[in-house]
């Protein structure tokens, strides 16, 4: 239901190509005596389109279970109320930032059985939600072990999950989160299909229901804002381009839609949080680096990138039209009256000296080699 988390839209027709292609991989005749679908493999086809959580009314659909002011909620209620659910499955993407309890590892899928009151309660269906779950995530751990959590059960009266949930479906909330270096999350895609495969078979034999509420309450809360791209430990930074440096970590992440640029999201004592990629920085001197002016076209390749690189350079100052990008590498351009530096909200692009010499640029969360 939101434009810009495709992730489970891929996993949806992979259960779908698997269940047609392959009678064998479950008994099809079995599974069509047991079960009947109801797919909506997109309900935000506007906002998928513009890659935007909100549709083409600019409304976050899943806060329109109790108002219906968007036509695609109107869609999903009515669904819900014709076809009356036993199960409802609820699909989307998360940050990437999220981890698995206070672990280094990346929530790659959360898993709720969202309440259907304030009070979060457990009735019959809450429970084989949770019940089912705890299946789920034992199938996922086999394949990418310390990678599923559970996802934060506040209660919100006006999304879907919750609405389904008291109309009395067992619903499961799937979120599909990052895995190492896996920017695309073919990881959480497949492991969406896992999820849902197994779904069906604990609920072919009703194996679902050996699980109790307890393992699913001890499963790892869903952590936000424990990862970020790089990390930078115990750094020396620059006190305001002079000669002195601090020691401090730093770590940068990518901003949201639509840019998703790099920035530095913080500095200081970062000790508990963790990068998808880390560096020990204590013998390295951190730089914002220096300007090039833009007053007559320039075609930048490979080479002459990292010869500017290697001089100082980090970014461009002035018409970004006359800068003919030709390398392998992104550039940052900024107006002539915007700075560069090395403060919370600076774009990544950054020095890593030794020595006094450059050892590696960031550009944009790429580390690119500058020594051989």
């Amino acid at each position: 239901m939101h434009g810009d988390e495709p992730t489970a839209t891929a996993a949806v027709m992979d259960v779908l190509s698997y269940l047609l292609s392959d009678p064998n991989a479950l008994p099809l005749e079995n599974f069509k005596a047991l079960f009947t679908l109801k797919i909506i493999p997109m309900l935000n086809p506007d906002g998928a389109q513009a890659k935007t959580r909100c549709n083409a009314q600019g409304i976050d659909i899943n806060r329109d279970a109790i108002a219906l002011q968007s036509p695609e909620g109107q869609i999903l209620r009515n669904t819900v109320n014709t076809f009356k659910p036993d199960i409802a499955l609820n699909l989307h993407d998360q940050s990437p930032y999220y981890t698995v309890g206070g672990s280094p590892k990346p929530a790659t899928i959360a898993f709720l059985a969202p309440a259907y009151n304030a009070e979060k309660s457990v009735n019959t269906q809450r429970k084989r939600a949770m019940q089912l779950i705890v299946g789920m995530r034992q199938a996922v751990e086999q394949r990418i072990p310390g990678s599923v959590a559970r996802y934060d059960d506040e209660y919100s009266f006006r999304s879907f999950g919750e609405v389904i949930a008291g109309l009395g479906a067992s619903t499961i909330l799937i979120e599909s989160g990052a895995h190492g270096d896996d920017n695309n999350r073919q990881v959480a895609r497949r492991m969406n299909m896992t999820s849902l495969l197994k779904c069906f078979e604990l609920l072919s034999n009703n194996e679902h229901e050996m699980f109790s509420e307890a393992t699913y309450f001890s499963i790892p809360e869903n952590t936000e804002n424990g990862l970020g791209d790089i990390l930078i430990r115990k750094a020396n930074i620059p006190l305001h381009n002079s000669q002195l440096h601090f020691k401090a970590d730093i770590l940068l992440k990518r901003r949201k839609s639509p840019d998703c640029r790099s920035y530095i999201e913080a500095i200081g004592d970062l000790s508990h949080l963790y990068g998808f990629e880390e560096i020990d920085g204590d013998c390295f001197i951190l730089a914002a680096g220096r300007p090039i002016l833009l007053e007559q076209p320039m075609n930048l390749d490979n080479e002459r990138y990292h010869g500017l690189l290697q001089a100082g350079f980090t970014h461009f100052v002035g018409d970004s039209t006359l800068l003919k990008n030709q390398s392998s590498l992104t550039c940052l351009i900024l107006r002539k009256n915007q700075q560069h530096s090395l403060m919370p909200n600076s774009d990544g692009y950054l020095l890593v000296y030794e020595e006094q010499r450059p050892r590696f640029a960031i550009l944009d969360n790429t580390v690119v080699e500058l020594q051989p």
